[in-house]
């Protein structure tokens, strides 16, 4: 996993938080530990936005009470330069942009790219337009202060576009939805509401269904106490596992987690 390096998507880094690193990865210490948030232009499928990762709104958005809190359990640091600026012109060149799911570090930077076409999937739509309360939303990390005002208009449902089988080498993942040309959305639930991977050619971006690559190679989960973030512990178990089956039968898959460290440190297009 050290010399990845795919011709058709460009990583970026937005910035990272700190944890102690046993929370992400059981038995590695307690050791405050960098979780950077990724995002990757796909240049398949019209080019595509995975994730925004951080901005600097999101101080704004956590200035207050009880979204003050979020701040302060997972202290932030930014990139000098802004996604939208580190893209240059590629950001002419998206199209859509694709939410793995709607957590804090994965949506600060959706502002600033007006007009595109949002992809995400139906329960994390519904989610984010329902009238549950400001601490239930802030306990699964959605602060709705980063959407933009038009993020209903612009937003296309995962489950609309065709679902596919996938090929033996994906087992056992059995199906996903093509968003695009070469690009399919494969649900990896657990984590958070609505969360999902995308595999295009030989990657598969599978978001927060693991923090380290660790808990896929070397059998290493999360500790237990991160079942208190989860939205379904069970779920993200489960998907753990057929993460780790995955690797057992395809190992050349570059199966990349978006807060991995060791994984990204050589992927990042600008740091």
């Amino acid at each position: 996993m050290q010399n990845i390096s795919p011709q058709n998507i460009d990583f970026y880094h937005t910035g990272y938080c700190k944890h102690p690193s046993c929370i992400a990865c059981r038995g590695s210490g307690l050791r405050p530990a960098h979780f950077p948030a990724m995002a990757a232009h796909i240049h398949e499928g019209g080019g595509i936005l995975f994730d925004t990762g951080y901005a600097k709104r999101f101080k704004t958005a956590t200035k207050t009470f009880p979204e003050c809190l979020y701040a302060l359990t997972t202290p932030v640091n930014f990139n000098k330069k802004p996604l939208i600026e580190q893209l240059g012109q590629n950001a002419q060149k998206i199209s859509k942009i694709f939410l793995s799911h709607l957590h804090a570090d994965h949506i600060a930077g959706l502002i600033d790219f007006p007009q595109r076409e949002i992809i995400c999937s139906k329960s994390a739509l519904n989610f984010a337009l329902s009238s549950i309360s400001s601490w239930l939303k802030l306990k699964q990390g959605f602060l709705p202060q980063l959407l933009p005002h038009d993020f209903q208009k612009r937003v296309s449902l995962i489950e609309n576009f065709p679902l596919i089988n996938l090929p033996p080498d994906l087992r056992p993942f059995k199906t996903g939805y093509e968003i695009a040309k070469g690009v399919v959305a494969i649900e990896l639930a657990g984590h958070a509401v609505g969360h999902y991977g995308i595999w295009t050619q030989n990657v598969l971006l599978i978001a927060d269904a693991a923090w380290r690559i660790e808990n896929i190679t070397q059998n290493q989960p999360p500790h237990w106490l991160s079942a208190l973030i989860m939205h379904n512990y069970a779920d993200f178990c489960q998907n753990l596992k057929n993460l780790q089956e995955l690797h057992q039968h395809n190992p050349n898959l570059h199966i990349i987690p978006s807060h991995c460290e060791k994984t990204l440190s050589n992927l990042w297009k600008n740091t």
